[in-house]
């Protein structure tokens, strides 16, 4: 716990207030408004660059998705190339050349047949629209004879107006990120500079990591390296899993759809596996497009199409996530539907993306923190195990994940 000098106190109202021993003289809290100073306008410089700063946003995750293999590869590396300092910078490039040609190797077949099916869907999706529309509003008319003509205007019209506003919403949105994140020459600048910067990140985790605790206050060094143990067991479980889930989800809807004969199914599989990243309504998301494109060639065949759905995600609940993704979060999935509606409405696409893992960060830590303020005054060790103990959490010993 953080320990107090009873020398340093002001006075406030009558009482006195023990001032924390990394603010005890003046020399310590004019560092503290210095750090604070510089970390206010850090954040004011990222938040106006925010655009330009988007490629190395994606370099920091593919780090993090990386950096385990390098480790591991840097760890077992002959001993003479260690010694000479060669194992890390050599197990990144060994990592690059594979990474890139398994990359080209898929992307090879992959960009191209999703271009083409993108090409035929956008040249048809005006017609589809129209059909859709005309579907709905059949249906709906007939479930709407026997109601009073002014409630059955108000329903077309509210129909009509709800399939122009998603129309126009997914137009603008995309145009909107075309035109402030892809057309930017920071934006492409970036790209071009985040390989390079990739591999000094990746070389020089340890030595970042170490001048990173050691800019703490000695007093608080503990509790931040737990801090980033729960953080960093929480992350790379939850991060890796539904990228496996992603793949494995649009690789078996696209085998489903190419089965029963769905048009686009390529596209439509990779529709199903991009949404899975949504948690629990990803997979509902996903056999959308499925089903209103297999509806408007047979009616029929949408049905198959929906059975086919509810079985790839009956085989992902039962066999894939509990071996894959396990319980990263801990959350029933009540409370995960409430998250991403309410990360859907504070912040779109990233709160519905981010607002579970993020909702479980928060939850962690407060738990931790929450355990070393008992009066007890537990140690950062006894409330890592106290912690793991009460919730099954799975991470790297703080200390070993900060020092590596």
């Amino acid at each position: 716990m953080t320990s107090f000098r009873g020398s340093d106190r002001n006075t406030t109202g009558g009482r006195l207030v023990s001032l924390p021993s990394w603010l005890s003289t003046p020399a310590q809290r004019y560092r503290f408004v210095l750090v604070a100073a510089l970390a206010y306008l850090v954040i004011r410089i990222l938040v106006a660059a925010w655009a330009a700063l988007v490629p190395f946003f994606l370099g920091l995750l593919l780090a993090y998705l990386l950096l385990p293999v390098v480790n591991v590869m840097d760890r077992n590396a002959p001993r003479l190339l260690r010694r000479r300092g060669l194992s890390r910078p050599l197990a990144i490039i060994i990592v690059y050349v594979v990474g890139i040609a398994l990359t080209a190797g898929v992307l090879s077949y992959f960009i191209p047949a999703v271009s083409s099916q993108a090409d035929v869907l956008v040249s048809v999706l005006p017609t589809y629209v129209e059909r859709v529309q005309g579907l709905l509003m059949y249906d709906v008319g007939q479930i709407l004879e026997g109601i009073p003509p002014e409630i059955q205007e108000a329903v077309n019209t509210n129909l009509q107006r709800a399939l122009g506003t998603v129309w126009d919403g997914l137009q603008k949105g995309l145009q909107v990120t075309v035109r402030t994140v892809s057309q930017t020459v920071s934006f492409i600048i970036g790209m071009a500079i985040v390989p390079f910067w990739l591999f000094y990140v990746l070389n020089d985790e340890a030595r970042g990591r170490r001048a990173f605790f050691n800019a703490i206050p000695e007093v608080a060094r503990d509790d931040v390296r737990c801090i980033f143990g729960i953080l960093d067991g929480l992350l790379s479980s939850y991060l890796r899993g539904q990228l496996i889930l992603c793949v494995l989800v649009g690789v078996m809807a696209t085998i489903s759809l190419v089965i029963l004969g769905v048009d686009l199914a390529l596209l439509l599989g990779t529709f199903a596996g991009i949404f899975e990243l949504i948690p629990i309504l990803g997979p509902y998301l996903g056999a959308v497009p499925a089903v209103l494109i297999a509806l408007l060639k047979q009616p029929i065949l949408a049905v198959w199409v929906a059975l086919s759905f509810f079985a790839i995600q009956q085989i992902e609940n039962l066999f894939l996530v509990p071996r894959i993704a396990g319980n990263a979060v801990r959350f029933h999935p009540a409370v995960v539907m409430v998250i991403v509606v309410v990360g859907a409405e504070v912040a779109g696409v990233w709160g519905m993306l981010l607002g579970v893992p993020l909702a479980a960060m928060v939850r962690d830590v407060s738990r931790y923190l929450y355990l070393r303020t008992t009066d007890r005054g537990a140690t950062p060790e006894m409330a890592m195990d106290s912690l793991r103990a009460s919730t099954g959490l799975i991470e790297r010993p703080a200390r070993a994940a900060a020092e590596e």
